[in-house]
């Protein structure tokens, strides 16, 4: 299977985003993340460089909306780049439908993939923004094991079931 994204597509899905509605990075992650059906989530650490750049090129501009977030949203310049580039776009979404179709073999659900995906952004966010402090990543880590915990629960019972 060829890769997923390949070099500049995800400005383009992230130029795509911010064509619809301006949006905050982690956003984006979420948005992306829900595109590909938890295939790839983008890290902070991809997306907010990306986004200096677009804003470099003046493609997207920033604005300041308090709490130290930014919303951006597409220029003029951004929108004529994302019209010359549609071909681009279309190529990704073909990528993006031959690899959903693939993936209805897997074992895992859609509904699971995108739940960890959800899950792994959500995490790098708040990592990122150190928005977590030590009880809360102990918080986090006990709700995580819980989970588990529960999980391994239900495939028991559906074990004992099938017997």
């Amino acid at each position: 299977m060829r890769r997923l994204l390949d070099h500049g597509d995800l400005r383009i899905m992230m130029l795509a985003n911010l064509n619809q509605k301006p949006s905050h990075g982690y956003e984006l992650i979420k948005s992306i993340g829900q595109l590909t059906s938890g295939l790839y989530t983008p890290s902070p650490g991809v997306i907010y460089p990306t986004l200096t750049l677009l804003e470099d090129q003046q493609l997207i501009v920033a604005e300041n909306t308090g709490n130290g977030r930014k919303s951006y949203s597409l220029t003029p310049e951004g929108k004529m780049h994302l019209e010359e580039n549609t071909d681009v776009l279309e190529q990704i979404a073909q990528r993006l439908q031959e690899t959903k179709s693939f993936r209805r073999g897997s074992l895992l659900s859609d509904e699971i993939e995108q739940a960890l995906g959800n899950l792994r952004a959500l995490l790098r966010h708040k990592l990122v923004t150190s928005e977590l402090d030590e009880t809360k990543l102990g918080q986090i880590a006990d709700i995580l094991n819980d989970a588990v915990r529960k999980i391994e629960a239900v495939n028991d019972a559906l074990s004992k079931e099938g017997e």
